[in-house]
């Protein structure tokens, strides 16, 4: 045979071959590209021992109104098997808690409802391991490059509940997931909010059962008794766009105590009517 056409014949083979290893590449898996994800921010299991945390959030709400603090700080203390809540807002004044029968607040005036802010932070703070949870689905694992990153990709796995997962989320929120394929961290999110008191407290009208979705870049990580948790983010109308709001995370204590007189209701507190929930 002349040598040219074994030339060719052989570049055809070896064509051949490289579709063949190709399609026998085993797709990715979105269960194991999450669970990868968990153990990089420390395992499931050293999160779980865990029962209860308290953190600061801070916030700087770049559209606050004129006479509005534009700082928006809280201690939150949570019991993760009962999910019992307290929030001291103490540049506000404000409470509020979930004590197992009722969400209540103390001088609570900003736009949000109570029934809103009470897992608003916990769920950006524990995602990796929120993932876990009996009633999410994550969906099939694509592709994403991140707006001036350079041109790299991330994992993309979206996050829905088959039920309410908690007071103030809905069976509608979802969260799609970017996560770092070199060392599995979070790297960012989108999120959107089904809460129905949230979006009526926004002016959205009856139609729309969607609030969002946002983005979310994390941008400084900590990490707390083996634990990585996000230190700062930046929320996004779009990837990469205006910044609405700065975010930090503080003082993680995975040693904390929500006692009883932190969930006893004051006399003057407002109990939240439970169909907002």
């Amino acid at each position: 045979m002349h040598k040219y056409w074994k030339k060719i014949i052989g570049s055809f083979l070896l064509l051949q071959c490289s579709f063949m290893v190709q399609a026998d590449e085993p797709e990715l898996n979105s269960s194991e590209v999450v669970a990868k994800m968990v153990q990089a921010h420390g395992g499931l299991e050293k999160w779980r021992s865990v029962r209860t945390m308290q953190f600061d959030t801070v916030m700087h709400n770049n559209y606050h109104g004129r006479n509005e603090l534009a700082w928006w700080v809280a201690t939150e203390t949570i019991d993760k098997t009962t999910l019992h809540v307290h929030q001291n807002w103490f540049l506000n004044d404000a409470q509020i808690a979930f004590d197992g029968t009722d969400v209540w607040s103390v001088n609570w005036r900003k736009s949000n409802p109570p029934t809103a802010m009470l897992y608003f932070f916990y769920y950006f703070v524990n995602l990796p391991w929120l993932t876990q949870e009996e009633n999410v689905i994550l969906s099939p694992v694509t592709m994403f490059e991140w707006p001036e990153s350079g041109g790299k990709q991330y994992y993309e796995v979206k996050m829905t509940f088959s039920e309410q997962p908690v007071i103030g989320k809905s069976p509608l929120d979802y969260f799609v997931l970017y996560i770092d394929p070199d060392s599995y961290l979070l790297a960012g999110y989108q999120y959107a909010i089904g809460n129905r008191a949230f979006l009526d407290s926004l002016g959205q009208p009856p139609e729309r059962k969607l609030f969002g979705p946002l983005w979310r870049l994390i941008t400084k990580y900590q990490t707390v008794d083996g634990l990585v948790f996000p230190a700062a983010f930046r929320t996004m109308p779009e990837a990469n766009e205006r910044i609405v709001g700065n975010h930090l995370i503080m003082n993680i204590d995975l040693n904390a105590k929500l006692t009883p007189e932190m969930l006893k209701r004051p006399a003057n507190a407002i109990i939240d009517d439970p169909a907002k929930r």
